[in-house]
């Protein structure tokens, strides 16, 4: 396999591949299913979130067969989605599929990750995926290495949030650590908080 390489992160292409990308590898994903139960609009959403916030100040790499990709945001860069009409339109369809449970569910996960969110300056690893027919051949973790290099060259600790039990294992071989567990409310899933320090 080819080592992941960090690509112009802007354009149509790029935005639709990495949207296809999550949009698959988050399809079956415990927290995302449960914040927004409607994976048809989940590529909308990615596409939204590379457009608005990871391409304009965030660092993504992707494999370059376009199997897998992470997307990060540098320190001081928060997670935050700029009120645009594609985001309304987004929220709208959400509504008229869901009502309004996903709403009150997306403040309860914000209110959360919020909470546990480090002070420190920080990378923030905010999704890594990988297209589940690709899986299980190191795609991941060869992205999570480059993005770790990246810290690692800037003297700068990283962290995430792990919505699936099964991943924890992984970001741990590349040097997290479980800092919190907690589960959403209502008897939601539950999420784990990672932290990395840089390494020489």
């Amino acid at each position: 396999m080819q080592a992941a390489s960090e690509l112009p992160s802007s354009g149509e292409d790029f935005q639709q591949t990495v949207a296809g990308i999550f949009s698959r590898a988050f399809a079956t994903d415990p927290v995302m299913n449960w914040i927004i139960p409607a994976p048809a609009l989940y590529r909308d959403f990615y596409a939204l979130l590379v457009r608005d916030i990871f391409a304009p100040r965030g660092i993504n790499h992707i494999d370059p067969q376009g199997r897998g990709a992470a997307l990060w945001l540098p320190p001081q860069e928060k997670f935050e989605i700029p009120l645009s009409t594609d985001f309304i339109g987004l929220v709208a369809r959400l509504a008229l599929r869901r009502g309004p449970r996903p709403f009150l569910r997306i403040r309860q996960q914000g209110a959360l990750f919020a909470r546990h969110h480090p002070k420190p300056p920080h990378f923030h690893l905010v999704f890594v995926g990988c297209d589940p027919q690709h899986q299980g051949r190191g795609i991941g973790s060869s992205l999570i290495k480059e993005g770790t290099r990246v810290c690692d060259e800037a003297g700068m600790p990283a962290y995430l949030e792990s919505s699936n039990p099964l991943n924890v294992p992984l970001y741990q071989r590349h040097g997290f650590e479980v800092q919190a567990e907690s589960r959403l409310p209502g008897g939601g899933p539950p999420v784990w908080f990672m932290w990395r320090e840089a390494r020489g």
